[in-house]
């Protein structure tokens, strides 16, 4: 189908035939879509929401290699993980970044600083040494590390990584690198019926209205809601899934010293985060079994996370009042037989996917995983489809930040144009981190340059360059997703600031 001609329809002036059709755009149905443009298919990604409007908007914002898991002694798990996340560190050095977390070995750590010390150099290892060093730390050196501890705890530090914006704004990178390969990425359309026959017609509504597509190949990459897209398919999965809560809390300003993760273990024996978010921070997270996808944050959350802050901090107190974001989102674990998804031991099971696949129907299911594993799924899903018999080509490059030999200039630049130079190196920072060489087009026309939300580094330039070429349809998709806005600031904070109020309404938002 890729070598036809492409018909359109009349409604939506949009491409009805596809090769493939990715049902959800979270990180799976993103790398997918970019993996498989990259390889020659027509593709077409829907999304009844906006584009990573779900889980992979609730992360952490940490790309790791799952330290936790050596506890349960999947070893094969961490060693893959760790080889997933030093692959993405290489490719993203802008967008992902290599932090320290240290560790504080209190009452409720389940080792002690020796064995705390043999396992962050074994995580370093299994990780083919691909971080820092890991280190570890006396009571007294570990306070002056961090002020905040506790008097008289031990720590260890070892080394992941994290997303300096957000996890939505990474799987957006994805959809437009796909979208530059040819692919069309439609957010805010549901798929609502399916028929095969031989082909599939797939039903799609929009704000436009309902219009059918055909393709050759299906892909549920619906998260949380793959069960009730397999149903609609009528092809389903082997595996289930299980639905853990996790919440986190942004504060009104930062509670650690330096640019570092502070990791505890909360009452219940799990790792808690102090994270930054921006010049914030952000504490999490919770984990709490759910039968509905659909979570918010309830007062019993936002009380154990306080708990667990406070309960670890010395002369710092966090109160309700401290909070200027939420976010609550479920995590979708794997049971390989979903028969077993009552399972009692659900705190064991890890953020590995699964794909199977539907030779039948030619639909592919994606189900679980982690954004640390992302680059993985792509490549997977593009063996699997072409085991159905698709044509697909050698891929061209569909992932990675790619030239950055010009961000020397692009700084100067943002520094000639800037009467605050420490605002400028975040602006240049975190304008190349987002577009890259294109941040150059769009803040070169300007005179003068200086920072809309004091900072974060972004400028007034980029929101309009955003609003207006990044399939946003509303406010949140702009500060939620595309930037991290709304969980660094208050709404009060957003709705106070009159430049970038005056900036949404001119952008019709």
């Amino acid at each position: 189908m890729s070598n036809q001609t492409q018909t359109k329809n009349d409604n939506t002036n949009q491409d009805v035939d596809f090769d493939v059709v990715i049902v959800g755009a979270g990180i799976n149905g993103a790398v997918s879509t970019a993996a498989l443009s990259a390889a020659g298919q027509r593709v077409l990604l829907i999304d009844k929401s906006d584009f990573a409007s779900f889980t992979s908007q609730q992360s952490s914002n940490l790309v790791w290699g799952g330290i936790k898991y050596l506890q349960s002694y999947e070893f094969m798990l961490v060693f893959k993980l760790c080889l997933a996340r030093n692959r993405l560190m290489r490719s993203y050095p802008n967008q992902i970044k290599q932090i320290g977390f240290l560790a504080s070995l209190g009452k409720t750590a389940p080792f002690g600083r020796l064995l705390g010390t043999f396992g962050t150099l074994f995580y370093w290892g299994i990780g083919l040494f691909g971080t820092k060093a890991p280190s570890s730390y006396s009571a007294e050196q570990a306070k002056a590390l961090e002020p905040g501890l506790i008097t008289g705890r031990k720590a260890v530090r070892y080394y992941d990584a994290y997303l300096p914006d957000t996890d939505a704004r990474f799987v957006y990178d994805f959809i437009r690198h796909a979208k530059r390969l040819g692919a069309q990425a439609r957010n805010y359309t549901e798929l609502v019926a399916a028929e095969f026959a031989g082909d599939w017609k797939l039903t799609l509504r929009s704000d436009a209205g309902d219009y059918q597509v055909s393709a050759r190949h299906v892909i549920n990459a619906a998260g949380p809601f793959a069960e009730k897209v397999s149903t609609l398919l009528e092809s389903k999965t082997k595996a289930g899934l299980v639905f853990s809560k996790g919440v986190h809390l942004t504060l009104n300003r930062k509670i650690t010293k330096g640019n570092q993760v502070l990791a505890f273990w909360d009452e219940q024996g799990r790792l808690f985060y102090v994270l930054p978010m921006g010049d914030r921070s952000m504490i999490g997270t919770t984990d709490t079994r759910v039968q509905d996808p659909h979570t918010q944050v309830d007062d019993v959350d936002r009380d154990f996370v306080l708990r667990q802050i406070n309960n670890q901090l010395e002369g710092i107190e966090v109160r309700a009042s401290d909070i200027i974001s939420e976010r609550s989102g479920v995590r979708p674990l794997v049971i390989e037989n979903a028969a077993q998804a009552n399972t009692s031991d659900w705190h064991q099971l890890s953020r590995k996917h699964i794909i199977e696949v539907d030779k039948s129907k030619r639909v592919i299911s994606v189900l679980g995983g982690k954004l640390t594993d992302c680059l993985n799924v792509g490549q997977e899903v593009v063996a699997a489809i072409t085991k159905l018999g698709a044509k697909t080509t050698k891929p061209v490059e569909w992932f990675g930040e790619g030239d950055q030999s010009k961000f020397e200039h692009f700084q100067n630049m943002v520094l000639a144009k800037s009467k605050d130079k420490v605002a400028a190196i975040r602006i240049a920072e975190s304008t190349w981190r987002r577009q890259g060489e294109q941040a150059i087009s769009i803040l070169g026309s300007a005179t003068e340059l200086e920072e809309l939300v004091e900072g974060l580094g972004i400028t007034a330039q980029e929101v309009e360059f955003i609003a207006k070429h990044e399939d946003v349809k509303n406010r949140e998709d702009l500060l939620r997703r595309r930037l991290p806005i709304a969980m660094a600031r208050s709404e009060s904070e957003i709705a106070a600031n009159s430049k970038l109020q005056a900036l949404l309404v001119a952008a019709g938002l």
